[in-house]
C-alpha cells in the first residue's frame, strides 16, 4: 500500500517512465495505437493485473478483461492530438493509484 503522502504523479510517473521512457514517449505510443487502429472508434489506456500498461481499441477490449482501463478516447469526436493535449496527469495518476492499490490488495 502507497503512503498517503507519496506524490501522486511521482509514482504514476515513475511507472510511465520505465514502461515508455518518457512522458513524451507514452504519448507518441498513443498517437502511433490510435493511427494503428485506424483512428476511429475508442481507444483504451490501462493497466492489467500484473501492473503493466497497455493500450487498445473498442475492439479488442473483450479479449483485454484483464485490463483495467484508466483512460478512454473517443476518436471518432475528437483528435488524438487534441485528446494528448487534453490529458489531466493528476487524474490520471489518481485513478493509476487507487486501481493500483486495488490490484495489490
Amino acid at each position: 500500500m502507497l503512503a498517503a503522502n507519496t506524490t501522486i504523479s511521482e509514482v504514476f510517473m515513475q511507472s510511465l517512465k520505465n514502461a515508455y521512457g518518457s512522458k513524451r514517449n507514452f504519448e507518441k505510443e498513443l498517437v502511433y495505437k490510435a493511427y494503428q487502429f485506424g483512428n476511429k472508434g475508442r481507444l483504451y489506456f490501462g493497466i492489467t493485473k500484473l501492473l503493466n500498461f497497455t493500450m487498445y481499441p473498442a475492439s479488442l477490449k473483450e479479449e483485454n478483461q484483464n485490463s483495467i482501463p484508466l483512460l478512454e478516447c473517443n476518436l471518432d469526436a475528437c483528435d488524438i492530438a487534441n485528446f494528448i493535449e487534453d490529458i489531466d496527469y493528476t487524474k490520471l495518476s489518481t485513478a493509476y493509484l487507487q486501481v493500483r492499490s486495488i490490484i495489490q490488495s
